[in-house]
């Protein structure tokens, strides 16, 4: 039975697909860190603050806060 490797995304995640069952299996894919958040997740999560989560509300001013301080003291650097 014949393999079939096919990537969706330019070789970062790999499917062997068998090509008698029409069977395919991820072998590789992109290990990313635990606080990292795809941009469809990070829509949904924005989303869910604007209709009312006051946890998220609150966490999103944090990220925001660290965000704008992390700019700031890199200018500071830059100058």
């Amino acid at each position: 039975m014949a393999k079939i490797y096919e990537s969706p995304d330019g070789g970062e995640t790999v499917f062997e697909k068998d090509t008698v069952t029409g069977e395919r299996i991820c072998i590789e894919k992109p290990i990313k860190p635990d606080w990292h958040i795809e941009w469809h997740d990070f829509e949904l999560i924005q989303s869910m603050a604007e209709e009312g989560n006051k946890t998220l509300q609150n966490l999103l001013k944090e990220v925001k806060l660290v965000y704008n301080l992390s700019t700031e003291s890199e200018e500071i650097y830059d100058d």
